[in-house]
């Protein structure tokens, strides 16, 4: 299914969900078949668009080969950060992959280790925290439109 097809679909889902609409109805609106939307919309699905290599077989991520090495360190030390797992893979078994094809992996990796391990949603909480600071306190910059050569006042 191409990208466009999928993220189309993905919108109907909060409709099946409260009952709005059901699958025939979404299928027809869609123009896929039935099954295809029961498919797509069951909580089973990735969060992202299925890819194919030309050849028809799904395209081999970066990541694959390092998921287990990922996997291990997971479940030695579920709240284990992202940037420190990326660090060790690079230094230690030599990856070239970016941090965030690691933090993808990792939002799909971490529940389903969890899960394995018994350990409860709510215990994985503590693995984000929200600070807040006074007004004035920190500031942040904006990198992103500089330019070698450019001056901004």
């Amino acid at each position: 299914m191409d990208p466009h097809r999928w993220l189309e679909l993905r919108r109907f889902r909060g409709l099946h969900e409260s009952g709005a609409m059901s699958l025939r109805e979404i299928a027809k609106e869609t123009g896929l078949n039935r099954r295809t939307v029961a498919k797509y919309l069951s909580g089973e699905t990735p969060v992202a668009p299925p890819r194919r290599a030309p050849n028809g077989q799904p395209y081999r991520r970066m990541v694959d080969e390092v998921a287990p090495l990922i996997d291990a360190m997971l479940r030695a030390e579920i709240l284990l950060k992202g940037a420190v797992i990326h660090e060790r893979l690079v230094a230690e078994y030599g990856f070239t992959g970016s941090y965030q094809r690691i933090k993808m992996y990792l939002q799909e990796a971490r529940p389903r280790i969890a899960e394995e391990l018994g350990i409860s949603p709510s215990e994985l909480a503590g693995l984000h925290r929200r600070f807040e600071v006074v007004p004035g306190a920190q500031a942040q910059v904006d990198w992103g439109g500089a330019t070698r050569g450019r001056v901004y006042e």
